[in-house]
């Protein structure tokens, strides 16, 4: 049989209310056409379903044996049009988002705020991770966005450049580069430098500066959380560089921070996805509130 959604949803009708003209009114349609789509029914049931009088109609055996089935598949439709118009209304579904530990803190903290007080029922997850593995979850699907500092052309990626992150010099409140004011990279040479692994954006631009000015910088303590960083510089163990969207913590532990030359480095905030991925509405939405915010923090 090739029954059709609309023939079934004529037969419930028909069924539900025993009269043609009530059924037509419910389905807003014409009595004729309710009529001709159970006699079609009938004609592949090869069976009547419904006998006819001029005031009443009943249902057969076969109208009975099929109103289960009916019923059951017309709620799967039902509930399946109501899930994407959910989906399309932003009243369910998921977004997963990856970028590291201190990113998600500094600058997807008010997009995502903002985000699930328009949309509460649909689900965020949030991926903290180093920036090789954000970009390795992007790539394998894990995550619909990552946030990372990547400003090159990447075969299995889109690159969307957000904004130039500015690095700061950090350092404890007693530390002897205080007095001087603003350091140089030359100042900061001098000194340990408490760092991120180097599977971290951030460590891989500080290394880059110091080698394109020809200086060579001590990491003494390599880490894998800019906390981890942030307690260590605070215990007097030497000096770190790090971005602007750490600087909340760095103010609530009392240390020093002092802006680094924005001449002198590039280090671009992106917004990357799967080249191939066709992005969910809730990721849209949630990347629209994250451009927003980056314009104007």
């Amino acid at each position: 049989m090739n029954i059709t959604i609309r023939e079934l949803r004529g037969f419930r009708a028909v069924y539900e209310l025993r009269n043609f003209s009530s059924a037509a009114k419910a389905l807003h349609m014409s009595q004729s056409a309710v009529s001709k789509l159970c006699q079609e029914m009938e004609a592949k049931v090869g069976n009547p379903l419904f006998e006819r009088s001029t005031r009443k109609v009943d249902p057969t055996i076969w109208a009975d044996h099929l109103y289960g089935y009916a019923c059951e598949i017309l709620g799967i439709i039902d509930a399946a049009q109501r899930s994407l118009d959910g989906l399309a209304r932003l009243d369910i579904g998921e977004v997963h988002v990856a970028g590291s530990p201190m990113m998600m803190h500094g600058l997807l903290t008010q997009p995502v705020r903002h985000f699930h007080a328009k949309h509460p029922g649909v689900r965020i997850g949030l991926h903290e991770l180093s920036t090789d593995d954000v970009i390795t979850a992007v790539i394998d699907g894990k995550a619909d966005f990552g946030i990372v500092s990547l400003g090159a052309a990447h075969p299995k990626l889109n690159v969307e450049i957000l904004y130039q992150e500015t690095l700061h010099a950090v350092y404890a409140a007693g530390h002897p580069l205080v007095q001087n004011g603003p350091p140089t990279w030359e100042d900061l040479s001098h000194h340990p430098h408490i760092s991120l692994h180097p599977s971290f954006s951030v460590r891989r631009t500080v290394d880059r500066v110091y080698r394109e000015h020809e200086l060579s910088a001590r990491s003494m303590i390599e880490v894998g959380s800019v906390l981890s960083v942030l307690s260590l510089v605070k215990s007097g163990l030497g000096v770190a560089v790090l971005p602007s969207y750490t600087l909340g913590f760095v103010e609530e532990l009392g240390l020093v921070s002092f802006a680094m030359p924005k001449a002198d480095y590039a280090h671009p905030i992106s917004l990357i996805r799967r080249w191939n991925m066709r992005s969910s509405l809730a990721a849209d939405v949630l990347v629209g509130m994250l451009r927003e915010f980056v314009t104007i923090r």
